[in-house]
């Protein structure tokens, strides 16, 4: 990345900081760590943020948010900011480029998305001709859909377009607003669009089965530098998860849902009994599902990313040894 656009993602890092409680903790090491938005899908993260799971194996998590999946990717690619949350998309596409960027823990293994659409709209047939609200025109969750709306509907990328509006939140918008006739989202947007009249279609699991949705991924320069450090943030995340699914920690679960994501109790309530209880995405030993990425790598073949080339193995992505010491430090392996 040339100088002049290292200087912009450093400012735009800086402007979309999100606020921290201090600047760290005395004797701590500051981990610096990106994701593109705030929603229940980070619930392990705000547990662990909230339980002082990070501060308990020696670190101070920096959480920054810098809106959309391109932005987020660039942060951590610029080693500006040497940790982030994204679809593994953005990041195989990086390190085929000659990104030095290396996938180091499995977020989600399964998607939580639902195909939403506008009131009127009964039926995924009705979708011919119209347009869908997307977050980018090439990214993982555009292979996704493509893939959904195919399998489902039987419907091809000539049959209907796609409009960028951005995350989950944004997206959720442009349906209400009439933007889009269909989008999809996660919670806790689908569960109210859902409650407010509008259309489910279909889930992305339902079609696509477990996929690697959501991983977590660092600069190399970094991975190198501060071993230690990437191992306790990897640790705190699998303690945070495990804690997480306890159920007798419901109430508390909640309660964080409810302070970090500015929730309703009933909408709290609802992404709990969702996420938590029935659909239970996150790994509880942090580790990139085989099968799961394996998927995001059949979906990459079929969007035409490899036409002419030898498709790769997904292992020249990831670096497991971070979870795999984690793993051995919390005696599950």
């Amino acid at each position: 990345m040339k100088r002049a656009a290292v200087g912009i993602l450093s400012w735009l890092v800086g402007l979309c900081l999100h606020s921290q409680a201090g600047a760290g903790e005395a004797g701590l090491a500051t981990v610096r760590f990106v994701q593109s938005g705030r929603t229940s899908s980070s619930w392990p993260l705000y547990v662990a943020q909230q339980k002082k799971f990070f501060e308990k194996n020696g670190i101070y998590l920096e959480e920054i948010v810098i809106r959309g999946g391109t932005n987020t990717a660039r942060a951590v690619i610029s080693n500006t900011v040497p940790i982030g949350r994204i679809n593994p998309d953005y990041v195989i596409d990086a390190i085929e480029k000659g990104a030095r960027v290396k996938i180091i823990e499995g977020a989600l293994e399964k998607i939580p998305y639902y195909l939403m659409a506008r009131p009127e709209i009964k039926s995924g047939a009705e979708l011919k001709g119209k347009t869908i609200g997307a977050d980018s025109l090439t990214g993982g969750t555009t292979l996704m859909i493509k893939e959904v709306l195919e399998k489902a509907y039987r419907l091809t990328d000539r049959d209907y377009q796609f409009l960028v509006v951005g995350t989950s939140p944004d997206r959720y918008a442009a349906l209400k607003g009439g933007a889009v006739a269909a989008t999809f989202m996660g919670p806790p947007f689908n569960l109210r669009a859902e409650k407010e009249g509008f259309t489910r279609l279909t889930t992305f699991h339902q079609h696509l089965g477990p996929i690697q949705f959501v991983i977590e991924f660092a600069h190399e320069d970094y991975l190198r530098s501060n071993r230690a450090e990437v191992v306790k943030f990897v640790k705190s995340m699998i303690e945070a998860t495990r804690w997480l699914y306890d159920p007798r920690n419901k109430e508390e679960v909640i309660a964080i849902h409810r302070k970090v994501l500015k929730s309703t109790p009933e909408g709290a309530e609802d992404d709990y009994r969702f996420l938590v209880q029935e659909f239970k995405p996150w790994p509880t030993d942090g580790s990139v599902n085989k099968r799961a990425i394996e998927k995001t790598m059949d979906l990459r073949v079929k969007g035409g990313k490899y036409e002419g080339k030898e498709v790769p193995s997904y292992t020249q992505f990831v670096d497991p040894s971070f979870v795999e010491e984690a793993q051995r430090q919390l005696g599950l392996k």
